[in-house]
């Protein structure tokens, strides 16, 4: 069970998470550059990993101020990565787990968002409101009825 510091540390881990990945995301190309020539001309490609894969994304023709920026980027990057990683395995000792939504937890979702409209119209009709079940529709959908508010 954890303790009282321990949730606090995890929730102020958690938000550091946060605000390090949307600093990371704010990186405009995120990568190593490299310095390409064609017909005498530089030009400037950004390499990463998308997937399991090496991309090489078009940056611009070379300048010295460009590829210093790139550089600066791709130093950040490695750090804020860096600085992730290490959340996330504090978080771990700290038995934190981003799990994703078991199949049950999806499914019972899916039947609920289905049936969710069903269930509105049903309890209308047994308030005594006259709605018909297309009007229901457009009343959580925020549409304008006539004759209803």
């Amino acid at each position: 069970m954890m303790q009282r510091n321990d949730v606090t540390e995890t929730i102020s881990l958690i938000q550091q998470k946060a605000d390090l990945e949307a600093r990371l995301h704010l990186i405009p190309y995120p990568g190593s550059p490299e310095i390409k020539t064609s017909h005498n001309h530089k030009y400037l490609y950004v390499r990463s990993r998308v997937g399991s894969r090496n991309t090489s994304t078009y940056v611009g023709p070379y300048s010295d101020d460009l590829y210093q920026m790139l550089v600066r980027d791709n130093r950040e990057c490695r750090r804020l990565k860096k600085e992730i990683r290490a959340i996330r395995s504090r978080l771990a000792i700290l038995g934190y787990q981003e799990n994703e939504l078991s199949p049950e937890i999806i499914q019972n979702l899916d039947f609920a968002r289905a049936h969710i409209k069903e269930s509105i119209y049903d309890q209308a009709v047994l308030e005594g409101v006259a709605t018909t079940f297309p009007q229901t529709e457009d009343i959580l959908e925020n549409r304008a009825v006539s004759g209803m508010k």
